[in-house]
């Protein structure tokens, strides 16, 4: 009897602990990576959005794989998966996260891309994460007093609007003026009907004086740069001159120095000029010279001169 005891106790531990095995390996396989780093998508997420470990991954709408990882990263979240195949992943694949079912759970929903080059598995594919049917709610319960409001503004504008057409002056203004513009419109097709042929006239004259435009200017074109290249080589020519009158300009004022200053050279007695002017000594000895000059001439005049010439040595 005590022998059937033990018996039973030994097989309610072993059954204990291949129970909590069994969990341990469950929670354990969840993390556990079946593949080397470089057969692993990458997803850089914005949030998790709920999504846990073991969901699954589809390529449009085909389950390729499953998640093994969903760990925060630089303040966004980064989903490691693994796929059967990669060969159909392009370079402008996206993926984002969507209900799996609208009772719970998530899964990762890969658009696999139309670019000729794959998708390298060095890089890291972004993701998005759209609002799931929380989020909408959340959302919801943000705006509803917003909602509410907006609400009261709408019975309160639609009031006014009651009250306003109730009065019976308005709506006879507003009758009275569609029925103004409604003539008016008669009138205007009325005038449009009755000139129709001046109009048209106008136009045509409008449209053939146009052309005639064109045509005056095609044919005076010509006419018209050369007179502008013309004016252009005057202008030119012209300023030629004004820079040859102001070097000419700058000469004589150059010419008026120097005067000026053989002028107050003459003034202050310097220079032959001015010493025969204002020097009194050399005035002096200048119409002593001229009178003893005039005597000599007279002289000579009454009694001739006597040249005594001799030629050859001296004896």
């Amino acid at each position: 009897m005590e022998n059937q005891r033990n018996k039973e106790i030994i097989v309610g531990v072993v059954s204990i602990l291949a129970l909590a095995l069994l969990f341990l390996g469950i929670s354990l396989g969840k993390g556990f990576k079946v593949a080397s780093d470089d057969k692993l998508l990458k997803i850089r997420f914005p949030n998790s959005g709920g999504l846990q470990v073991t969901e699954p991954v589809v390529v449009n709408g085909v389950k390729r794989g499953t998640v093994i990882n969903v760990k925060n990263d630089k303040s966004s979240v980064l989903v490691t998966v693994l796929l059967d195949d990669y060969n159909d992943i392009k370079s402008d694949a996206t993926a984002k996260i969507t209900l799996l079912e609208i009772t719970g759970g998530k899964k990762i929903e890969i658009t696999p891309g139309a670019a000729p080059e794959r998708f390298s598995l060095k890089q890291v594919m972004k993701g998005e994460t759209p609002p799931d049917l929380g989020g909408l709610v959340a959302l919801l319960g943000d705006v509803s007093g917003d909602l509410v409001s907006m609400v009261r503004k709408i019975d309160t504008i639609a009031g006014a609007a009651t009250n306003l057409l109730a009065d019976g002056k308005v709506v006879n203004d507003i009758r009275a003026t569609t029925e103004n513009i409604a003539s008016l419109s008669a009138d205007l097709n009325q005038f449009v009907n009755a000139n129709y042929a001046e109009l048209e006239k106008t136009v045509n004259n409008l449209s053939s004086l146009t052309t005639k435009l064109n045509v005056a200017i095609d044919k005076h074109e010509p006419s018209v740069g050369k007179i502008l290249s013309d004016i252009d080589l005057t202008l030119k020519d012209a300023k030629t001159l004004l820079n040859n009158i102001d070097g000419a300009v700058k000469n004589a004022d150059n010419l008026v120095s120097n005067v000026n200053k053989i002028t107050e050279d003459i003034k202050n007695g310097q220079g032959f000029v001015g010493k025969i002017l204002y020097d009194k000594e050399l005035n002096s000895k200048l119409d002593s010279t001229f009178t003893n000059l005039s005597e000599l001439m007279s002289l000579i005049k009454n009694h001739g001169v006597n040249v005594n010439v001799r030629l050859g040595t001296r004896p």
